[in-house]
């Protein structure tokens, strides 16, 4: 007869990106992709965009160590909209008040509360080289990559996880950025895949963004996609800090001053509902 393990869960969003979040600071939890992707499937699991799994941090000024890992079980570095999650939830158990530090795969991440409308996160400064976006290329963005027989210019920036961006003077349907964000995000010059924003620019303190998430398909907002896509942009003079980006799922505000400088993000956050897991062990 087979035991069964319960571990509580909450269900959290940020415009529209879901995500489910475990803490696993004072247990221990192993979580393999068969049983994420499960767990992931809107018809018969939780269903989520990420799951975020806290653990204890080795830096004892942060709260705590957030693994990321994408639903189709895939580990992920970064995740801006869920720092915006993993802020409110500690805000609600009463662990910080105004501000406070954690961990990423992609470097510590700043949290700031104004507000559960107005949470920021500020995550490490970007890095703009095609190499840190997996391609083996040492030299700057644009670049070119070629899919059957059409060739596309895009832009790139590393927020911890790789991001290329895509400028566009009409923003595609949800099925075209489906279907060519795969594509480019799986392409053969990529070391380990990328998220893709399909941008457009409609003034130099606005953007529109779609982005195909790599592990997770389209979703309603990418947080560390709007921050790459604004900073990728400002750089080449289309858009001047701060950058309204607006996405499916809302509207993210980033503010970023130069190269080197870290990228701030502010947007809402919210529960949507708790619960146990009980599953076989």
């Amino acid at each position: 007869m087979s035991r069964r393990s319960r571990i509580a869960f909450t269900k959290l969003e940020a415009l529209g990106n879901d995500f489910v979040l475990i803490d696993a600071r004072s247990t221990s939890i192993r979580m393999e992709p068969s049983r994420i992707e499960a767990m992931s499937d809107r018809r018969r699991g939780i269903g989520f965009d990420q799951l975020l799994l806290l653990r204890p941090p080795a830096d004892p000024e942060c709260m705590c160590h957030v693994e990321i890992y994408n639903s189709d079980g895939s580990s992920a570095e970064q995740c801006g909209n869920g720092m915006r999650a993993v802020a409110l939830w500690l805000h609600r158990l009463g662990e910080f008040d105004s501000s406070a530090r954690i961990e990423t795969l992609a470097g510590p991440v700043t949290l700031t509360w104004q507000g559960a409308d107005r949470i920021t996160a500020t995550l490490p400064p970007p890095d703009f080289s095609p190499r840190s976006c997996g391609l083996d290329d040492d030299g700057e963005f644009p670049v070119t990559l070629q899919l059957d027989n059409q060739r596309f210019e895009v832009l790139g920036a590393a927020m911890g996880n790789p991001h290329l961006v895509m400028p566009c003077r009409e923003m595609p349907d949800a099925s075209e950025v489906e279907q060519l964000g795969s594509r480019l995000g799986s392409h053969p010059a990529l070391a380990r895949g990328a998220n893709v924003g399909f941008a457009l620019v409609s003034d130099p303190h606005r953007l529109h963004l779609q982005v195909h998430e790599r592990g997770a398909g389209l979703t309603p907002a990418c947080g560390s996609g709007a921050c790459a896509a604004a900073t990728a942009l400002i750089r080449t003079g289309a858009l001047t800090s701060p950058v309204e980006v607006v996405q499916p799922g809302g509207t993210l505000v980033i503010d970023w001053s130069a190269e080197g400088d870290p990228v701030a993000m502010t947007g809402p956050a919210s529960k949507v509902f708790e619960g146990v897991i009980a599953w076989a062990t």
